[in-house]
């Protein structure tokens, strides 16, 4: 071969090789033309949905279906359907309305999205698990516990498994329990915080009550999801002061957090919280500001010499917090006046003229 022959290879080869990336831009071109122009016709339907004399403006009113909002057949109609009812979910205030589009889901989304749980692709199965929590489809409750039980125990199904119990979790699903434990060694602490926040009325009440059976992440979160929830009954507060009490340090540190938010507690709590504050030496940290700023919220007199004193504390965070919590108090910018110009420890002067100065800065702002 001379080597003429072998240029004219490498011409025909450079020759394909742009024909194919000439053909592999206009197929990505096409895809893209086609779907802006899916797009927009979803779109208009949409529009036309939301209009005041639709048939779904209709059934959303009176509560009688018409035939006309058929969503069986036409992918494009049933896409429509599904964004125009999201979209009124995220505005309706009615909770009348809002069961009738629950209603509507269940009845013409049922089927479908019973069989896209069991497509292939896994961007099918996570959106179709986002549809059924918006629309709360309990009738496919059955089909998620199915599919849970059918995923195999390995970490490449995890997110999948994290969807599947947040869906039943949305779903007031009592079965939501039964995968604490397997949530607990596989699930983020964040991800066990979405499982358990959407829980309500009697399972939030078993949340409670069978506390001390739960996997121990799992009741770290527990206490997150009152306190963030900002759930406050006698049941709440006899909880979060029996953990202020437990050995284990991360328990104590979340209860007393869950305390601050309550901003209530009793007599022999505040009694237990005083003596926690007075051995001081013998506690970490974390704690040591959790008790700063649970005596800020209580603004009992007699936490004052206690926050005084953590005006000196090492850490500086429990310092600024003490500072803080004294400033809630009455007379309290008075009290960190005299810590600027008496206290024998410079952290602790220099603490209270910096709470001074921010305090004014505060106020000039304001």
């Amino acid at each position: 071969m001379n080597d003429a022959d072998i240029l004219r290879i490498l011409w025909i080869a450079a020759a394909v090789l742009i024909l194919l990336i000439g053909l592999i831009l206009f197929y990505l071109v096409e895809r893209k033309v086609l779907r802006t122009r899916y797009r927009k016709q979803v779109a208009e339907a949409v529009d036309r949905l939301a209009a005041p004399d639709s048939p779904l403006v209709d059934y959303l009113m009176s509560g009688e279906r018409s035939r006309r909002l058929a969503a069986s057949g036409e992918g494009l109609r049933r896409e429509a359907l599904e964004e125009a009812l999201l979209n009124r979910l995220t505005v309706s205030a009615s909770q009348i309305e809002r069961e009738r589009i629950y209603d509507f889901a269940a009845y013409y989304f049922t089927e479908e999205y019973a069989y896209m749980l069991e497509q292939r692709r896994w961007s099918d199965r996570m959106n179709v698990l986002l549809h059924i929590e918006k629309f709360q489809m309990t009738g496919l409750k059955d089909k998620i516990i199915d599919r849970l039980d059918g995923l195999k125990e390995h970490p490449s199904h995890d997110d999948e498994r994290f969807l599947l119990v947040r869906t039943l979790s949305s779903l007031q699903a009592k079965e939501t329990f039964d995968y604490f434990d397997i949530a607990e060694k596989r699930f983020s602490e964040l991800q066990l915080m979405q499982m358990l926040r959407p829980l309500q009325g009697e399972l939030l009440d078993r949340l409670i009550h069978e506390f001390e059976w739960f996997p121990i992440r799992i009741r770290y979160c527990v206490l997150d999801t009152l306190r963030l929830g900002n759930v406050r009954t006698n049941e709440v507060l006899e909880l979060l002061e029996n953990c202020m009490r437990v050995e284990d340090r991360e328990m104590r540190i979340r209860a007393l957090k869950a305390l601050a938010n309550f901003g209530y507690i009793t007599p022999a709590a505040a009694d237990h919280l005083e003596a926690r504050m007075i051995e001081s030496e013998t506690v970490s940290w974390p704690e040591r500001l959790m008790h700063a700023r649970l005596a800020g919220m209580l603004r009992e007199e007699r936490f004052v010499p206690h926050l005084e004193t953590m005006m000196a504390d090492p850490s500086y965070e429990v310092r600024r917090e003490a500072a803080s919590s004294l400033a809630n108090y009455r007379n309290g910018l008075e009290r960190i006046g005299r810590i600027a110009e008496e206290h024998p420890d410079r952290f602790a002067r220099d603490m209270a003229i910096e709470t001074l100065e921010r305090r004014a800065y505060e106020r000039n702002v304001g």
